[in-house]
């Protein structure tokens, strides 16, 4: 390596989703970061993660490693001896185990300690579990995805909250050129409205809140909801599905590979998340194809969207209020197709790769005193 670049380690943990748009944007911001020739990155990572040749065809080493446990003697051990063996002046830690163990593991050595947040939420101050997370004294610098996210470690710290630095992810319209994912199977009516809501559908996602706004919908909108991530027999989701005004009109996808192609294919997004949303994927993939969204004032949400320009946001836990924006957008094609196109730029002007790789850089430079 060579010693006019900043050398940094990158841990994460992450496998990825075989999509059409496998790529983390973390990972394209990597890529990025390595193309300008100002830094020196290698990715330490389970072997069995799909990013592993992206990696290496872009020029970046790979380690291959599994972190196993929460703390691991035998990764902690690892990274301490790459540490000192090549001279990393920037550990870089993605996930929860990333983190646990690479800032035990940086106790004693001269290396900076960056770190990834990318949610609100399960960090208090008053939890030993925290402080082997961000609240953990030895890390140097916190990148977090969205200012929710800056906010709420902000309120949780009691010392250094001059870490904080928010940098969006970064995403790139050429990742969203497929065509729109088949639908025929479903036999959906002529001039069906579809509505997505792609999600791991946790308590926090909302569905509920979802079923609950079909009630205020027009009675005589064709409107259908797509449920992409739960799985089609789980007896949670068709007993909420049960109470709906009409649940013959939730489809449940279950788990796609090709999720944003489902969005593409839909009229909107909805998403109305009751806490702990740092910057909903699913919103931008949905956004980068054209979608407007309908989604709540949760977390980061409100960055995401720009109320009444690209969507509609919404109080949280708030079914009304949800039902009439997708009411709005139903009625109103000419308002859809306008917001689309504005959510299509909002995220090649705000959520691009070449920020998040510029803010990023800015980052690593700053730690390395450069």
């Amino acid at each position: 390596m060579s010693d006019s670049k900043i050398r940094i380690l990158v841990i994460a943990d992450y496998l990825g989703r075989r999509n059409i748009n496998p790529v983390r944007p973390e990972a394209a911001q990597l890529v990025g970061a390595q193309a300008s020739g100002e830094v020196d990155i290698t990715v330490m990572c389970s072997p069995e993660s799909i990013l592993v040749d992206y990696y290496r065809k872009l020029g970046l080493r790979v380690i291959p490693h599994k972190i196993r446990r929460k703390v691991s003697p035998q990764s902690i051990r690892f990274i301490r001896k790459l540490v000192g063996e090549q001279g990393f002046q920037i550990l870089h830690l993605f996930n929860s185990r990333a983190i646990s163990n690479g800032v035990l593991a940086a106790i004693g050595l001269p290396v900076k300690v960056l770190v990834y947040r990318g949610q609100p939420g399960s960090l208090r101050r008053y939890d030993p579990v925290s402080y082997l997370n961000c609240l953990n004294p030895r890390i140097d610098r916190i990148i977090c995805v969205s200012e929710a996210v800056k906010t709420y470690l902000e309120k949780q710290m009691w010392w250094g909250t001059d870490k904080l630095v928010t940098v969006y992810k970064g995403h790139d319209l050429a990742w969203y050129q497929q065509p729109p994912a088949d639908l025929s199977a479903l036999h959906l009516p002529a001039g069906a409205f579809k509505v997505a809501m792609v999600a791991n559908l946790r308590a926090h996602k909302g569905l509920h809140v979802l079923i609950a706004a079909t009630h205020y919908l027009p009675d005589v909108a064709p409107i259908h909801i797509l449920l992409v991530g739960p799985k089609p027999d789980d007896q949670s989701v068709l007993e909420a599905i049960g109470k709906a005004a009409h649940p013959e009109r939730i489809h449940v996808l279950g788990y796609r590979d090709d999720a944003p192609e489902v969005a593409a294919a839909s009229d909107i997004i909805v998403l109305p998340t009751t806490k702990r949303e740092g910057l909903a994927r699913a919103v931008v993939e949905a956004m980068a194809y054209g979608r407007p969204a309908v989604i709540s004032n949760s977390g980061g949400n409100a960055e995401l969207v720009a109320d009444g320009e690209s969507g509609f946001v919404v109080p949280v836990n708030d079914p009304q209020a949800l039902a009439d924006g997708i009411a709005k957008l139903w009625a109103n094609p000419e308002m859809r197709a306008r917001f689309g196109a504005a959510a299509r730029q909002r995220i090649r002007d705000i959520f691009n790769v070449e920020q998040g790789t510029e803010k990023t850089l800015q980052v690593y430079r700053e730690l390395a005193g450069r």
